[in-house]
């Protein structure tokens, strides 16, 4: 055997270390929930829930954690990367579901990764005055080379950037209650378009919520992930909701909502209300920090889906390779070069709709699998299950796969029809590259007859 061999086959056999713990998973889950989105949510909630935008984000989250706990009942019986292409491949059977699945949650993670690196480009032009562009690509070749470095490193820029996200959010709230405005006071009461508009609000700010998915997919660098994946998954989107509704209480005591509703950075607003200039840069700090923590976040997802999807034999082999260190660096490299080709059309608010869209077919596709699991594997090993079950009939499930199937409902049909090109487009990778077999080691799709019969 030749040198190149030996060390081909060393850098095939190597797999992701397990390095994350329950709190590291929570920091990387929180992270990843709280973008810069908040930043702006807020007023464009508040103008139809008024002053009860606060009500409008525990709504949300109710909604987020219907779909959490599908995620976390599957996400412990199949801790692995590429966790949608695993659930919809151990529920169906079918490969090429799976591989459409996990396709569109793919696309949706790297285009995101491109407006977010342009969001935090903007920021930094505002501060300093550097231009977007270059500022995007010097921010994704950065992160490149910290994701190259292994979980270990990710995880502790993520856990220390996780900080600052939470500490711009705890800051306005702080505020909201030292510095309460008279004219805004009690403007957390007011719901001028009544339930309808808390609603519609709602159904906005759940998206500030996406993003609890992706916990799934740092199950194989997770310490105990039977335990501590559903653990980690509902955690971060427990402490996002308190910080959310912290939030949305604080805004409408600095400021009246009907101010913030036409306020383009309401947060900012808020804080120089009761600050001043100083307010509004600590904000911004706060803003640019959370934006490179999502794109950090988002780099790492997306390279751990290929290198996911390349050991179940759905992509090629070369991206499930693994370096000394832990890392997927061919993965890495591709979702790197894939994240500056969009900076095109990242910043778009079209693009930013179609993300959403995407995501939430792919919500109501896991919501679905584990509807099936429950139904036709009733006797599978469950480390985690889903509450509230009426026969083999999991509650949460039905109502998470009905709130995603209304949600995409509340969308444009342009938007519908992109976001429909999603898995699309992966028909031509899959008719491209010849689906293989996994390599040794890896647990082939099978029926799920078959498994509840073992």
């Amino acid at each position: 055997m030749t040198t190149v061999e030996t060390r081909e086959r060393a850098s095939a056999s190597r797999t992701l270390r397990r390095e994350a713990g329950l709190g590291q998973l929570v920091a990387y889950g929180v992270g990843n929930i709280i973008g810069a989105g908040i930043y702006v949510l807020v007023g464009e909630a508040c103008a139809t829930a008024g002053g009860m935008v606060w009500l409008a984000f525990l709504v949300g989250a109710a909604i987020a954690l219907l779909t959490g706990l599908s995620y976390a009942e599957l996400g412990a019986m199949y801790p692995r990367a590429a966790s949608e292409y695993v659930f919809l491949g151990r529920a169906y059977g079918s490969r090429t579901l799976a591989f459409l699945t996990e396709w569109t949650m793919l696309a949706t993670e790297v285009v995101a990764g491109s407006a977010v690196a342009l969001g935090f480009a903007g920021y930094l032009h505002d501060l300093i005055g550097a231009p977007v562009v270059p500022g995007a690509i010097a921010l994704i070749l950065t992160l490149f080379g910290v994701t190259l470095f292994g979980i270990r490193g990710s995880l502790a820029l993520n856990t220390a950037l996780s900080l600052i996200a939470i500490g711009g959010l705890v800051f306005v709230g702080l505020l909201g209650f030292l510095k309460t405005a008279p004219e805004a006071a009690p403007g957390y009461l007011t719901a001028p378009f009544g339930a309808s508009g808390v609603l519609a609000a709602a159904a906005l700010v759940f998206f500030a919520y996406i993003g609890f998915d992706n916990i799934t997919n740092l199950a194989e660098e997770t310490k105990d992930p039977q335990r501590n994946v559903p653990r980690g998954l509902m955690l971060s989107v427990l402490l996002s909701t308190l910080l959310y509704v912290l939030v949305g209480l604080a805004v409408t005591r600095l400021a009246p909502w009907t101010e913030l509703a036409k306020s383009e950075a309401p947060l900012a607003l808020a804080a120089s209300r009761a600050l001043g200039r100083p307010g509004y840069v600590v904000l911004a700090f706060a803003a640019l920090s959370t934006t490179l923590n999502a794109c950090l976040v988002l780099m790492t997802v997306a390279s751990r889906i290929v290198y996911g999807m390349a050991r179940e034999g759905a992509l090629p082999a070369a991206a499930g390779r693994v370096n000394s260190r832990g890392a997927p660096f061919f993965a890495v490299v591709v979702v790197a070069i894939a994240m500056m080709a969009f900076l095109v059309v990242g910043s778009s608010a079209a693009i930013a709709r179609v993300t959403s869209f995407g995501s939430l077919m792919t919500f109501a596709l896991v919501n679905l699998a584990m509807l099936h699991l429950r139904r036709v594997a009733p006797n599978l090993d469950r480390p985690f299950r889903a509450p509230l079950t009426i026969g083999r009939l999991p509650v949460t499930g039905l109502l998470g796969l009905i709130s995603c199937l209304a949600m995409m409902t509340r969308f444009d049909p342009i938007s519908i029809a992109l976001g429909l090109g999603l898995p699309i487009s992966g028909i031509a990778v899959r008719l491209f590259h010849h689906p293989r077999h996994p390599p040794a080691g890896v647990e082939p799709l099978h029926e799920p007859h078959e498994e509840a019969g073992a």
